[in-house]
């Protein structure tokens, strides 16, 4: 392989060739060049391919493949038109049975260097993996308006805005809204619950009936909801097998009060803690209808050093945000010490954070499943359940 030389000028446009190690939640591929990381797009691991160094950063590089003379058999033709230049999808280039693969192994690297849990008990958790539609799967969806007319998705690694006349990710009604040229003045939320007739989170927007599992329950399109609904109610499946009766059930990062409310006939007591105006709102009208659900309209970091915290708790569930559980509520977590926690989670990297965190204060790992809510992406939803002694 060719060398580079960092020493030299024309380092940021010398040749090299690399062999790709491995694939990084950005959705790149991994590379090393003198002993530096370097980031290529759209790579697959394995394969070798000849780049450029486009970019020097603080700690690593930035290639662009020019060729590639030993290809992956998992590679396939991306039916995105925009694909390589919308910053959405990163994996399209990669048959979708691989990119479960990859993401699989980069969950297992990120408990192993972030969570600092042993590898063996690593491969002992027998992750279980719940595959997605590839395409047309999103029902949530932010647009941006196009210069030209019509609306579009933000380029990769660039403020501009490219057309878009369909999605391959979007679901029917997306695909129509985007094909008659929605014209908009900002950036707009658009919320298709059925896949179908289409909602806009502008200013103003209506209270929606939105049903789940049988029950009918109130949103707005404002409000945080998945963008793939087939795989919620995959995860809402799976999450209701594993929950049993008991006497205090609490839900930290709780939205419109789900999954919290689907479990209301098995507690004495359902405890909400949401801090969105707009989610509580609804919260609290939909769990209302039931005198054991209690909702609370604050940061769970301020709930849970507060006096109306719950001192025990038979069933935990946390959804928190990408960054994921801050330094007070693990802190709770830990004297809480609740029999069963189920911590879903957007973001692996920061769930391996907190679950090795979690581990240390006296819980342990019992069900771990990973949900591709985003196939053609790197990112991936993660639900765990762990219980607090041996």
């Amino acid at each position: 392989m060719t060398p580079c030389t960092m020493s030299t000028r024309d380092f940021l446009s010398k040749p090299c060739t690399v062999r790709l190690e491995k694939l990084i939640s950005n959705g790149c591929a991994l590379a090393h060049v003198d002993g530096m990381a370097v980031f290529v797009p759209y790579g697959i691991p394995g394969e070798e391919a000849q780049i450029e160094i486009t970019e020097s950063k603080k700690g690593y590089l930035v290639g662009r493949i020019l060729g590639i003379s030993d290809s992956s058999p998992d590679r396939v033709i991306p039916p995105c038109r925009l694909f390589g230049r919308c910053g959405g999808c990163t994996l399209q280039h990669i048959s979708y049975s691989r990119q479960l693969e990859l993401k699989k192994a980069m969950l297992a690297e990120a408990l192993s260097r972030t969570g600092h849990i042993a590898e063996t008990d690593i491969a002992a958790l027998n992750i279980k993996v719940h595959p997605s539609e590839p395409y047309g799967y999103r029902v949530r969806v932010q647009l941006h308006p196009a210069p030209e007319g019509g609306a579009g998705f933000m380029a990769s690694a660039s403020n501009q805005v490219l057309k878009a006349s369909s999605c391959n990710t979007c679901c029917p009604g997306i695909n129509r809204l985007l094909a008659d040229g929605v014209s908009l003045k900002e950036r707009t939320t658009f919320f298709a619950p059925d896949g179908q007739q289409v909602f806009s989170a502008a200013a103003g927007a209506k209270a929606l009936d939105i049903e789940i599992k049988g029950k009918v329950l109130k949103a707005s399109p404002q409000c945080f909801f998945q963008s793939n609904r087939s795989m919620f109610e995959k995860m809402l499946a799976v999450l209701d097998g594993m929950v049993s009766d008991g006497g205090t059930y609490l839900d930290l990062y709780s939205g419109i009060g789900v999954p919290g409310i689907f479990f209301q006939e098995r507690f004495q007591q359902l405890i909400f803690v949401e801090e969105s105006p707009v989610s509580s709102r609804y919260g609290a009208l939909n769990t209302g209808l039931y005198p054991n659900c209690h909702f609370f309209n604050m940061k769970c970091e301020e709930w849970a050093l507060s006096k109306r915290r719950c001192r025990h708790a038979d069933v935990v569930f946390a959804d928190p945000p990408r960054t994921g559980l801050s330094p007070a509520v693990k802190q709770y977590l830990a004297k809480l010490k609740a029999k069963k926690l189920y911590y879903l989670s957007c973001n692996f990297v920061t769930l391996a954070r907190d679950l090795g965190e979690l581990l240390r204060s006296g819980y342990r790992i019992e069900s771990f499943d990973m949900f591709d809510f985003y196939p053609q992406t790197a990112d991936m939803e993660c639900l765990v359940g762990v219980m607090y002694g041996s």
